[in-house]
């Protein structure tokens, strides 16, 4: 089986008590506690506290914006500790997260791949907006004929999209389609433990294989901003998460499917129009009227590891 080519890796922000007014930003493809007891096995007087950490493809990228960010309070050029207190170092993660997670990092003419295995975290901006695009049917694919099949919308800075590929029609569910296991969080805590929240969940779709999804600038983005697409080889979970969730109209938090745009902007349409364009994928899975034939959705739901292999105990080398 080869390697996923998409993985998601962490960057942190941790505490120590005997290094009061320091902060330590970093990165690590481990969860972060493996890396606070990676950093405390050096010898430091006490035990590292992680006190945020937040999912990215990019990690290295993110890492190294938060730092320039908090440049001015760098204590020496050749480690990573910042005289600041913890809601700034926070602050300078959040933002480097759209900086240098965000859209502009995926640019490629062609779409994206993702096949079993592959991890996707996607660092969203308000207004950004996704086109699920499919083929409804075997006359429409003979014809050439996709469509657009649903819309949804990101609501605040810094909200996650997450992409699981897998081999199973079974673990995959949506909460659109009200399949089995469609409402739950597949990833409800970053921790092994149980104790850290993994935000708050406000969208859980799926992707069946063949199926494009179309990530849509927002529209105050420039007229030249291109959008981004993703292609499903093999079936995907999505998972959309928030920390700051907006209340709609009704009192309620808004959802991935809450699409509040009256009209499509030029930079949304013209991408839209090209993901329509793309030939017809090689492989594809019906999403509706599925029979007999075909294997269920949703009837087997894996544990969180599964969708995030840090949560799986380490295994330290000999």
């Amino acid at each position: 089986m080869n390697a996923p080519r998409h993985t998601i890796g962490f960057v942190y922000v941790l505490t120590n008590d005997s290094m009061p007014g320091l902060v330590k930003v970093g990165m690590t493809s481990y969860l972060p506690e493996d890396r606070a007891q990676d950093l405390y096995s050096t010898g430091v007087a006490e035990a590292f506290n992680v006190a945020f950490r937040t999912a990215t493809s990019h990690p290295r990228a993110v890492e190294q914006r938060a730092h320039d960010l908090l440049q001015e309070y760098r204590t020496n050029p050749k480690r990573e500790f910042f005289r600041v207190d913890v809601a700034m170092a926070i602050e300078a993660v959040r933002h480097a997260l759209v900086d240098a997670g965000g859209m502009e990092r995926w640019d490629d003419p062609k779409p994206h791949m993702l096949t079993r295995g592959d991890r996707v975290s996607l660092a969203l901006e308000a207004g950004q907006a996704f086109a699920l695009i499919g083929y409804k049917g075997p006359e429409q694919i003979l014809a050439g004929e996709a469509e657009v099949i649903d819309v949804w919308q990101a609501h605040s800075d810094a909200d996650l999209l997450e992409l699981y590929a897998t081999e199973s029609p079974a673990r995959v569910a949506g909460f659109g389609d009200r399949d089995p296991d469609g409402a739950s969080d597949p990833v409800p805590y970053l921790d092994r433990d149980g104790t850290v929240p993994n935000g708050f969940i406000n969208g859980r779709e799926k992707l069946m294989p063949g199926e494009r999804l179309v990530w849509l600038p927002a529209p105050g983005d420039t007229e030249t901003q291109v959008g981004v697409v993703f292609e499903a080889r093999d079936h995907c979970q999505v998972t959309s998460r928030t920390w700051s969730p907006r209340i709609g109209s009704d009192g309620f938090p808004l959802l991935l499917n809450s699409f509040l745009h009256s009209v499509l902007w030029p930079a949304a349409d013209r991408t839209i129009r090209g993901a329509l364009a793309l030939p017809v994928p090689r492989h594809w899975a019906p999403r509706d009227g599925r029979d007999s034939t075909w294997a269920p959705i949703g009837t087997e739901p894996p544990s969180p590891d599964h969708w995030l292999p840090q949560l799986n105990p380490r295994r330290r080398k000999r």
